[in-house]
């Protein structure tokens, strides 16, 4: 299934690369994202006996959908999973929002989209923004 010579990397904007060519095939993609492991040497895929070794410029997952729910917002993740969003682990730097996933073992980059309606759900204060769901609240920016 992999060629030995194919470098398999998703960049910072979520992208998957085979040989620096965005893989477009969306069964491909779909299968890659959700066989995506790590171990103590990084990143790879396996799928079956298939293993292959992969690029990771910033991070390995990512929020592409929230909603709110129960006065929780949801997560849905790359690897099609949903998780939700613990207030505690967000960390904003300009143009880069994460939070931990995966039991705190991972961290999601929030894409542009869900990163946007997350900030629908704050209220502004001054230059930053407040979140606050239930008792927790955090302020971004």
């Amino acid at each position: 299934m992999f060629q030995d010579l194919e470098t398999i990397r998703i960049n910072k904007h979520g992208v998957w690369l085979s040989n620096g060519e965005e893989i477009t095939h969306r069964e491909t993609l779909r299968a890659f994202k959700r066989h995506l492991g790590r171990d103590e040497k990084g990143y790879f895929i396996q799928i079956g006996v298939d293993f292959k070794r992969i690029e990771v410029e910033d991070a390995a997952y990512f929020v592409e959908q929230i909603f709110k729910s129960e006065g929780q917002i949801q997560m849905r993740l790359s690897d099609e999973t949903t998780e939700i969003l613990d207030l505690k682990t967000l960390s904003y730097e300009p143009s880069r929002l994460v939070c931990k996933i995966k039991s705190g073992k991972e961290i999601a980059r929030f894409l542009p989209h869900p990163y946007h309606e997350l900030l629908l759900f704050c209220e502004p204060e001054g230059q930053r923004h407040l979140l606050q769901l239930g008792n927790e609240k955090i302020t971004l920016g």
